[in-house]
């Protein structure tokens, strides 16, 4: 099995260490330790069933591993929840988008943006005032990411009517409304048109010069050659091969793997 480490001197955000996920007596994920640096892009591609979107799960709490640890910035996270993880900056996307349909685009970022507000002493004693200024900042935050993802003409359109590539946009503005850490991406181009595809590139290269470090699953080689720092490749639930696009392709393993 294949240890994939960030580059050398760069400190790692995220680190996985000998993650194990078993389905009904099969390891889904064999043993997979790998790491992300803040700024970094890295890649995972592979065959169907090799266990890729099992390891997103995992990381991002929707999974919990038979063996092994996932930390954040050094803290031990294996054993929280999604939604205490994304308190922490662990936010993921599906290969199914996940917007509510009945809410305009607009709506949608501010669900995401004002989270679950919850009962606290703080939140009692501040009051109205408090929430409002939360409300404000959501708000700014959410016209800036509709301008920024060209979506103004969109911004009171329900999200059901929105195409599939549009759809996918909202989707990663919602994650960018929780100030991410970590940013889980689970095939983020399938079914986008072109243009919007060229667009998400974009983005994602933008979000990770923000300092967020990202995690993809992507079968689109050309997007993840564009986008990834570093690639992985996983079979039958094991890291095979880890380096740029370009090693990684030249692997006789990966070669294998793909080609029989």
């Amino acid at each position: 099995m294949i240890a994939v480490q960030t580059p050398q001197g760069a400190r790692p955000l995220v680190e996985v260490e000998d993650l194990v996920v078993t389905y009904g007596g099969v390891r889904a994920v064999d043993g997979v330790t790998l790491s992300v640096a803040a700024g970094e892009v890295l890649g995972i591609v592979g065959p169907n069933g090799a266990g890729k979107s099992t390891l997103l799960a995992a990381i991002g709490g929707q999974m919990r591993p038979e063996r092994g640890h996932v930390r954040l910035d050094g803290a031990d996270i294996t054993r929280l929840p999604p939604h205490r993880r994304a308190r922490r900056g662990v936010v993921r996307t599906f290969q199914d988008t996940s917007e509510f349909g009945r809410l305009t685009v607009f709506e949608n970022l501010l669900v995401a943006g004002l989270g679950e507000q919850g009962a606290s002493l703080v939140a009692a004693t501040l009051g109205a005032r408090a929430q409002g200024r939360r409300t404000a900042v959501a708000v700014a935050r959410a016209t800036e990411l509709i301008s920024r993802f060209e979506l103004d003409h969109l911004r009171d359109a329900y999200a059901m009517e929105l195409s599939g590539g549009q759809r996918r946009l909202v989707e990663v503005m919602r994650c960018l409304m929780r100030e991410p850490r970590l940013l889980l991406l689970d095939e983020p181009t399938v079914g986008v048109a072109p243009h919007l595809s060229e667009q998400l590139r974009h983005e994602y290269r933008r979000i990770a010069a923000s300092g967020v470090a990202v995690l993809m699953i992507e079968h689109v080689l050309e997007v993840v050659e564009a986008v990834c720092d570093r690639v992985i490749v996983m079979e039958n639930g094991a890291v095979i091969a880890e380096g740029s696009f370009d090693e990684v392709m030249q692997s006789k393993a990966v070669q294998d793997a793909y080609l029989g």
